[in-house]
């Protein structure tokens, strides 16, 4: 059976920088990726993030996340990296239930696929469309490590 990657973006395009991950994965949709690779519009998935995570041997997140950087600087995690112990006060994410709530969840149900969070630091979370100046100059830079992270399991991008 072949290998499945899946690209998820995480995030409320309606709160301005909260929808970098929709932005992301809405520009990879558009370009021809490799077979096997998928991409999907997780939105503010919470716990429906397990049932997109399941089937996939490699996952990638990517999610705005408040990690008092600068604007639209990129933090590559593992799974393990990922700190579960935020999951009691909803850390990691800027949506209802936490990712690493629905992680740690994940991990108490069952085995989870490899799964990396590419976490972008916001600029402005507040209602309105479109992302930031420094966000949206993050787009393409961010599109591009995502080419080299397919590229470590032999998907040419």
């Amino acid at each position: 059976m072949p290998e499945t990657i899946r690209i998820i973006g995480i995030g409320n395009p309606l709160m301005g920088d909260d929808g970098v991950g929709i932005v992301a994965v809405q520009r990879l949709a558009a370009m021809e990726l490799p077979e096997g690779v998928e991409v999907i519009d997780g939105g503010t998935v919470g716990l429906t993030l397990l049932d997109l995570l399941e089937g996939a041997q490699q996952v990638l997140l990517i999610d705005a996340v408040e990690m008092g950087k600068a604007p639209g600087e990129l933090e590559i995690m593992a799974l393990d990296e990922i700190r579960l112990e935020d999951a009691d006060a909803g850390g990691i994410s800027l949506h209802q239930t936490g990712l690493a709530q629905v992680l740690a969840l994940g991990r108490e149900l069952g085995p989870l696929p490899e799964v990396t969070l590419f976490g972008i630091q916001p600029d402005s979370v507040a209602r309105g469309l479109g992302l930031s100046p420094p966000l949206a100059r993050a787009i393409s830079p961010i599109v591009d490590r995502v080419g080299g992270w397919l590229r470590q399991f032999g998907k040419p991008f």
